[in-house]
């Protein structure tokens, strides 16, 4: 690493590459995306609906139709108020929606990935400027910086979370830009507290406008917000001996959230009686499943982030720490000068100890209380991927840094970019690209002159969104309830020579299909063609 001279007057350069790397990591993913998550496929319905998703019985439905569910009409685009209507109806708050469909407003009658890509690229962004200014604040050393640049920008999961077109990009830049509000709020204290409107417009101001909108970007917000207001409420009440302004500070903090729920008052039957926060509350006061939950986390954390590395990194800190124990054992009647570069890093104290405190509680809050479903389930820990890292390699270069051999940083370093390197190249650990649904696509380009048939299951109907990329590809589809089992008459089916057949899993779902033979005089022979979550495709003649 170059002195601290020299690395200053290019660092912004250096900053420039790592991120123009990233982009371009990301970007190349997002051409192998090639499929979308139920989820994904929600966020479009739920920000750019017309009519809103229907599947008639016994009826064809055009593509156009589909299509309009998916994309913003002409000439109704910025509709905002119908997006937080929507969102009142679910579960979720209606800013990272209001993002997404300016985006989409800006390209109607287009049903794109990169809608979703670009709009998270743009909170990549945010989150990349956040992160640079949160390590200047606590001025870390120049190999962590950039260490935790690379590693978290071109890390997996960070890519994972700029291509699965959710908010959760968008809450991982609200956090970063949360903790660094908080971290000037705690340095930049002593200078502004005498003077009430100067703390409020520099320093509390930033920080209501940043909760109030991470709350309607998504709820977890609130995990992070309420462990890095108690750290923060704590270090201004007891270590700096204020009480009037750490109860100014939680008082604008309450405020910030209180104009969010009467801004979106739909949050509090959400948050209290929605089937995701009544899941949520469950499985919180659940003390039985916290090991099982911690510990599934806490794998996903070493799997998809460290590439099963994790262990070598908790062995670094404790073989060092332990040696510098014993260090500072044989010299402890020895007067040891302090070096400028520790007295700096511990000036910081305060702000690390607020961050890590926020970052354990989000990332245990999260582990309680988010669903358990298998690898997807990293999208509710992406937001705080980026703290973690930064700590554990700010860790790492505390105890490194005592033994004054550059060489250990170097190597540490070195064995991080090889699992970075190892995540992407051998494990394969970027999620929600769906590079199966390809073969599923062509097949059904392949055979949209023939009659498409889609059998719901009139229960969970709304999974035919499951199906969106291949039902797109024919001009139109004719749409059958399994439970319906009488007679089938339209005439461009029962006298097809050839169906395209889409059924849903249901318990009477071989008489759906047995009934549809029947009233097909010109078909007999059934094909299976392939299978996929809920649905079996087969090619009838």
């Amino acid at each position: 690493m170059p002195k601290l001279k020299d690395y200053n007057s290019i660092k912004k350069y250096i900053f420039c590459l790592i991120f123009a790397l990233a982009m371009g990591l990301s970007i190349y993913y997002g051409f192998q995306k090639q499929g979308f998550h139920e989820d994904e496929y929600y966020t479009y319905f739920s920000s750019n609906r017309s009519l809103g998703l229907y599947q008639p019985d016994r009826q064809w439905q055009d593509r156009q139709t589909i299509l309009d569910e998916f994309a913003v009409k002409k000439g109704e685009g910025f509709n905002y108020g119908l997006v937080k209507l929507v969102q009142s109806w679910d579960v979720h708050p209606p800013f990272y929606y209001f993002i997404f469909h300016t985006l989409c407003s800006l390209v109607p009658g287009v049903f794109t990935k990169w809608t979703g890509i670009i709009t998270n690229l743009i909170a990549f962004a945010i989150s990349f400027l956040f992160l640079a200014l949160i390590m200047d604040r606590l001025r870390v050393s120049p190999a962590v910086e950039v260490l935790t640049l690379v590693f978290w920008s071109l890390n997996p999961q960070t890519v994972s979370a700029n291509i699965f077109v959710r908010m959760y990009a968008w809450l991982g830049a609200l956090i970063l830009a949360c903790a660094y509000f908080h971290i000037r709020f705690i340095q930049d204290y002593e200078k502004e507290k005498s003077d009430l409107k100067g703390l409020f417009l520099k320093l509390l101001l930033p920080i209501m406008v940043t909760s109030y909108i991470g709350f309607l970007i998504q709820y977890f917000y609130i995990f992070f917000f309420v462990f890095i207001g108690i750290a923060t409420a704590a270090i201004i009440a007891f270590v700096k001996k204020d009480i009037k302004n750490a109860a100014i500070y939680v008082g604008c903090c309450a405020v910030s959230l209180m104009l969010a729920v009467i801004t979106y008052p739909a949050c509090l039957s959400h948050l209290f009686g929605g089937y995701r926060g009544s899941g949520a509350t469950g499985s919180f006061f659940d003390l039985g499943n916290t090991g099982m939950r911690f510990a599934f986390f806490t794998g996903l954390l070493n799997d998809f982030v460290f590439a099963g590395g994790l262990i070598i990194i908790l062995i670094v800190i404790l073989i060092g720490s332990m040696l510098k124990i014993a260090s500072r054992s044989k010299r402890q009647f020895v007067a040891i000068p302090v070096k400028k570069e520790t007295r700096k890093a511990a000036d910081t104290r305060l702000e690390i100890i607020a961050l890590f405190v926020a970052s354990i509680g989000y990332f245990l809050m999260a582990s309680k209380t988010a669903l358990l479903v298998g690898s997807a389930s990293n999208r509710y820990e992406m937001p705080i991927y980026s703290l973690l890292i930064l700590l554990i390699f700010m860790d790492v270069f505390y105890v490194l840094d005592s033994f004054e051999n550059r060489v250990l940083m170097e190597v540490f370093a070195a064995v991080m970019l090889a699992l970075l390197i190892k995540g992407h190249v051998s494990d394969g650990k970027v999620l929600f690209l769906y590079p199966e649904d390809t073969a599923k696509i062509e097949y059904a380009r392949d055979n949209s002159s023939e009659v498409a048939v889609v059998m719901f299951n009139p229960v969970t109907a709304h999974n035919v969104w499951r199906l969106t990329d291949e039902i797109l590809e024919y001009p139109e589809v004719y749409y059958m309830d399994e439970t319906n089992l009488d007679k089938v008459t339209d005439e461009r089916v029962v006298n097809a020579s050839r169906i395209i057949l889409y059924v849903a899993d249901e318990d009477c779902q071989s008489k759906a299909i047995d009934n549809l033979l029947d009233s097909c005089d010109n078909l007999s022979e059934i094909t299976w063609i392939s299978l996929e979550d809920m649905w079996t495709t087969f090619e009838i003649d």
